[in-house]
């Protein structure tokens, strides 16, 4: 019902626009071709749902593009914009691929590759004493960079005054087929309101609240969500969950000038509360035969109680043409698959770039180990030292260390039937340069190392799995990237 009221409002608010009478098109495109120049571990970058370490190198190399094209229709007042943006996404050199399947980059290229990213509409209320926009469609969404940050369909409206401004949102996620009149399932809905403060220049800081909701009213707990450390992500199994969670958070920035430069501060701290229920929760075991996860085991089954909680700053300072950035962050984890709490954190559909070898900071972005801030259901803590320098109009470069760790314990039982448990993810090591052979023309080279913690023991396969991280993840990438 809350949907239905919201939605009304925003299709009500159409009733107040004017006509346009001039349009202005543009086109903008982002082609990025990509390149992974060398890893020793590819078995590694295959998302943490398949991600694995065998014993020794699996090497690898290849060539990928990812393109994106977007135009822009809008009113020469700039009162009304409809958007829409087509995706060609990382398509391998040479792999093959039938029509309407895989990624069609070997020969005549005929497989279907193409997704739709953006359709929305973008309008400004008439009759209103404060700018407002709304936006229907579907859109990029950012409720926060570390909760969710992805495309999503809904409708937004966006507005200011004064000093603050201000989001309102509903998006829907999942919408269940009604099958029979005895079907109360409730689709899965989020409701976003967000208020930013900005009393000076330097200074920005927001508040917000997301309720995400959805039932699928199922009756046969063998078809309950199947979630488990592998999959921890809410985007996994919101179609399948009954889910209630609230998500309060606050984030912002200040920049504090000073002698010769400006210190600056970043900050997001996020509390979630709610519940999942007629849910499952257990593992997935790993098929060698197959080189794939397979057959969930479970653990608890019924209802669980979500309690956790998201900490990050960035302290740094930058001058002349030189930054060093301190980051971190703590993402609290589950100490016990056990109960029927989950104290691990849990975001929606995010990306996060800090790190080359664990998460998506290569330049070939879609092959990684993991997108989310965290390992598991264990959550993360990061302490991260980063270095950049522009040194020249085309020419910028940097350098970063990482000393990575999960808030609980990762335990687990090898072959022989030993128990181990440990924190430590590793030291790592990552770097880049970045030419602009044009003014829209980049040119980045990019590698990160990671001398692994014991935590890497975990992913390694059976046979070299005993309590003590045996491999070593290596990762160099480049890109040729053109926007305009």
């Amino acid at each position: 019902m809350k949907s239905k009221v919201f939605g009304l409002a925003i299709v009500l608010a159409v009733c107040f626009t004017v006509p346009a009478f001039g349009v202005e098109l543009t086109f903008h495109g982002d082609m990025d071709n990509r390149f992974m120049v060398y890893t020793n571990h590819m078995d590694f970058l295959k998302s943490e749902q398949q991600g694995r370490l065998h014993d020794g190198t699996v090497d690898e190399n290849w060539g990928e593009i990812k393109y994106r094209f977007w135009t822009e229709a809008g009113s020469d007042d700039g009162n009304i914009r409809g958007v829409y943006a087509i995706e060609i996404g990382g398509i391998h050199f040479g792999k093959p691929g039938s029509l309407g399947k895989g990624t069609g980059g070997s020969y005549s290229g005929d497989s279907v590759n193409i997704e739709t990213r953006w359709a929305y509409t973008d309008f400004q209320l008439p009759r209103t004493d404060r700018k407002a926009r709304v936006r229907i469609g579907l859109m990029p969404f950012n409720a926060n960079k570390f909760l969710w940050n992805e495309t999503a369909m809904g409708a937004t409206l966006n507005g200011a005054w004064d000093m603050f401004d201000y989001q309102l949102a509903w998006m829907r996620t999942y919408e269940f087929e009604n099958e029979s009149d005895d079907n109360d399932a409730q689709d899965v809905d989020n409701f976003l309101f967000r208020l930013n403060a900005s009393p000076q220049s330097r200074l920005r800081a927001g508040i917000f609240a997301l309720y995400q909701g959805g039932d699928p009213d199922e009756d046969n707990p063998g078809n309950w969500a199947a979630i488990n450390p592998r999959e921890y992500l809410l985007k996994k199994f919101a179609d399948k969950a009954d889910i209630a969670i609230w998500n309060i958070g606050v984030d912002g920035d200040y920049g504090l000038p000073m002698s010769g430069g400006k210190l600056f501060f970043n900050w997001d701290a996020i509390y979630q509360t709610g519940s999942i229920d007629s849910a499952r929760f257990g593992i997935t075991g790993y098929n060698e035969a197959d080189k794939k996860f397979s057959d969930f085991e479970e653990i608890t089954r019924g209802d669980f109680d979500l309690s956790a909680w998201f900490f990050h700053t960035d302290i740094g300072y930058e001058w002349d043409d030189m930054k060093v950035t301190y980051t971190f962050w703590y993402t609290s984890g589950d100490d016990d698959p056990n109960d029927h709490d989950f104290d691990g954190f849990l975001a929606t559909d995010l990306d996060i770039s800090d790190s080359i070898v664990i998460f998506e900071g290569s330049c070939t972005g879609d092959d990684v180990f993991s997108e989310r801030h965290y390992l598991l259901d264990r959550g993360f803590i990061m302490n991260k030292i980063a270095f950049d320098y522009r040194a020249t109009e085309k020419l910028k470069m940097g350098m970063a260390g990482m000393y990575m760790l999960t808030a609980e314990d990762v335990e687990y039982t090898d072959p022989r039937n030993r128990r181990h448990k440990n924190n430590d993810v590793g030291f790592e090591v990552d770097g880049y340069i970045t030419y602009y052979l044009y003014k829209n023309l980049e040119c980045t080279l990019s590698a990160g190392y990671l001398l692994s913690g014991d935590v890497m023991d975990y992913f390694e396969v059976d046979e070299i799995q005993d309590g003590t991280s045996d491999e070593d993840v290596f990762v160099s990438s480049a890109r040729v990237r053109y926007r305009f």
